[in-house]
């Protein structure tokens, strides 16, 4: 036995003194008193000890354990006593109650097959702890508040297994995070692991699947490498959670690999809850999830082939309701997420969350054994709202004060999978801040939200989507939203503008279509409400700019478009306003240009028919009326290509005025005949009318 070990700091400088005057300094000391002679046995054990050649094997922290049989016991140590274990002790099953204030240290050794009875105040190194070794009494605490799990002491077993031993697995490591964080342990690090657990089960009406996931406990950290691997055991079941951090507080999970079921899992198993519930898309089986979590750091996980959603995060209880445990202050950094079926990074209740210099790849892709299922995205905030039967908005979820910043998000190949990825924001109260992002073969897109602010992202092969057309003229919920300072080049639209409440200002937009105002409306009477378009760069193969369906209070202002070579049309403005007060759609002050047919500005023609514009001060080719009303064009200086008329109207255009404007057309460059304004023939002109026009003909 080795104790009082204050008596000897330098313990092998001792050894060295000790050896050659060992047979005298015991004879010596059997005349000392009761403690002494405890000295003694401890002086006589250790050198014994270190005079053996025991066989060694890897022990934890990367120490040689040594398999020799320690010929000491433990049920005769002292109060305020510090034992030194350097062997294995068998307890044979038996309970050995240690008084106060005992320490015992590893070095090497082992104690197994047993149980520790603690007294107060009583301390074991961590190294000691194993599955084989039960602690029990006075509040047992652990010298080092760092332990490093080695999952072959604690039966942790490894590779393919059985559902019986997946779920062995799972039952031991949330019970040895629970245990050391008893113990006063915080920080627990795991190295080497490959091992699948089972996180399925019956979970019925009022059990959420965090009932049978592996749970963290509150102010814990989890410590992980590239060599820990934790797998979701594969199964049928519609809604499992792999890892799960539930109505817990200040706790760091770090680095890592979480592996979902995707490829492996059984969509076809007909699964029905013990609450009688079924889901034959299997779309909500995750790796992990933050349920109720405050005060938590997901840092250089990888989170990959989640069946459903690589991490979701969520409350407890219903927004509106008292007993709300809500999410928050949540840092997710440095991590990838590659590969969920459903979607990488899921937000469905929670507040102030900042998501910063992830990677996120491959949200919803089609796989080999598992197709995408929507809303196949890499980032998603999807909280459940409705109104009541009074038009009272009620949230059951909220999602808020989210902060997305310097990510890089991609579709590997976006053309095997034109649906997958993506930054979409369902629904979501600001300041939700989207900026310095990377994104590849894929954008970003906000639908009922307000305060979004996406700004200073680089997009290639994606575009921007900015509101949905059924929130024309909704203020309640959808307003105040910012797009600025972006870059966005793409084989498609650079942007699409629907919905209400946005300004976009300081872009660069370089695609087939730079802007599409309206999209999406499933009736005319919808489109975009309240919005500001200015001061963007746009470089256009067809059209700079598109409107259609509704346009009520649009500015686009300031803008300077440029024209692809072949580019047919410059705009293509259309609104199907029907009230008989003005729409307040402006487009003031833009600068088109072009290479078309040698003129100066080249620009492609203007195809408008719109009911109520206002067109002026804007440097434009020609215009072609196709319908509408009420419009006025003013102080243009339109310019046509070789061989087209300044201003022709296919139809006609009731109520529309134009009024100083410089239009330049080019005769003598062409045999047609041209005109400065032209009606097509058959058409006839309702009050229609001109005023202070300068036609310049070259």
């Amino acid at each position: 036995m080795k104790t009082n070990n204050e008596f000897f700091p330098n313990r092998e400088l001792m050894k060295m003194i000790i050896r050659p005057m060992y047979l005298a300094l015991f004879l010596t000391l059997t005349f000392l008193s009761c403690n002494n002679e405890e000295l003694s046995e401890e002086l006589l054990s250790e050198v014994i000890a270190d005079e053996s050649t025991p066989e060694d094997v890897s022990g934890t922290n990367g120490t040689e354990l040594n398999t020799t049989p320690c010929d000491f016991k433990l049920d005769n140590v002292q109060a305020n006593s510090t034992v030194i274990i350097n062997c294995v002790m068998d307890l044979g099953g038996q309970t050995i109650n240690l008084p106060a204030n005992v320490t015992l240290i590893y070095e090497g050794g082992d104690i197994i097959n047993g149980t520790l009875d603690f007294s107060s105040n009583t301390t074991i190194s961590g190294e000691l702890m194993n599955s084989s070794l039960t602690m029990t009494g006075s509040n047992p605490q652990v010298k080092d508040p760092t332990f490093t799990f080695d999952p072959k002491r604690w039966g942790i077993v490894e590779g393919i297994v059985s559902d019986q031993i997946a779920l062995s697995n799972t039952n031991i490591l949330e019970k040895i995070f629970f245990s050391v964080k008893s113990l006063g342990i915080t920080q627990f690090k795991i190295d080497t692991m490959d091992a699948y657990f089972k996180v399925d089960g019956p979970l019925g009406a009022i059990t959420g699947p965090e009932t049978y996931a592996i749970n963290l406990p509150s102010d814990f950290n989890l410590s992980m490498s590239n060599n820990t691997h934790i797998r979701m055991q594969p199964n049928g079941h519609f809604r499992a959670a792999l890892l799960c951090i539930y109505d817990a507080k200040n706790v760091t999970v770090k680095g890592g690999v979480l592996h979902g079921d995707r490829e492996k899992h059984n969509y076809n198993s007909n699964y029905t809850d013990s609450d009688g519930s079924t889901g034959k898309t299997h779309e909500w089986v995750d790796t992990m999830r933050i349920k109720g979590g405050q005060n938590i750091v997901i840092d250089g996980v990888v989170f990959q082939d989640a069946t459903g959603d690589g991490l979701n995060i969520s409350g407890i209880y219903h927004y509106y309701d008292s007993r709300h445990i809500k999410s928050s202050n949540i840092i997710i950094k440095n991590n990838k997420f590659l590969r969920a079926r459903r979607t990488n990074l899921v937000i469905t209740s929670g507040e102030q969350i900042f998501i910063e210099n992830n990677e996120l790849a491959d949200g919803g892709i089609d796989m080999t054994n598992s197709k995408g299922i929507a809303p196949s995205s890499n980032l998603n905030f999807e909280p459940v709202r409705a109104f009541s039967s009074t038009g009272t908005l009620i949230e059951y979820e909220r999602v808020s004060n989210i902060y997305i910043k310097n990510n890089k998000q991609m579709v590997t190949d976006k053309d095997a999978n034109p649906r997958a990825g993506g930054f979409q924001i369902s629904h979501g109260d600001g300041p939700i801040i989207i900026e310095n992002n990377e994104m590849i073969n894929t954008g970003v897109s906000f639908y009922t939200a307000n305060g979004v602010i996406i700004r200073n992202n680089n997009i290639v092969q994606g575009g921007i989507g900015a509101g949905a057309a059924e929130n024309f003229g909704r203020t309640d919920t959808v307003y105040g939203n910012e797009i600025y300072n972006n870059t966005v080049v793409t084989e498609g639209t650079a942007i699409t503008v629907s919905g209400n409440g946005t300004t976009i200002r300081d872009n660069y937009f370089e695609g087939v279509v730079g802007a599409s105002f309206g999209a999406g409306a499933t009736e005319i009477t919808m489109g975009v409400s309240n919005t500001i378009f200015k001061d963007n760069s746009i470089k256009a193969k067809n059209r700079a700019i598109s409107t259609i369906n509704t346009m009520k209070n649009v500015l686009i202002e300031n803008n300077v478009i440029d024209m692809l070579s072949g580019a047919p049309f410059v705009m293509t403005l259309y609104n199907e306003w029907s009230e008989t007060v003005s729409s307040n759609f402006i487009i003031k002050n833009n600068i088109f240009k072009g290479t078309k047919s040698g003129t100066e500005r080249g620009a492609p023609p203007a195809l408008i028919g719109t009911n109520t514009i206002t067109f002026e001060g804007n440097k434009t080719g020609e215009i072609q009326i196709t319908g509408g009303r009420n419009m006025i064009f003013s102080n243009n200086e339109i310019e046509a290509a070789i061989g087209q008329n300044g201003v022709l109207f296919y139809a006609d255009a009731p109520n529309t005025k134009f009024q100083s404007n410089k239009i330049t057309t080019y005769p003598s460059q062409t045999p047609l005949k041209i005109n400065c304004i032209k009606v097509a023939t058959n058409i006839q002109l309702s009050s229609v009318s001109f005023e202070n026009q300068e036609c310049i003909e070259k």
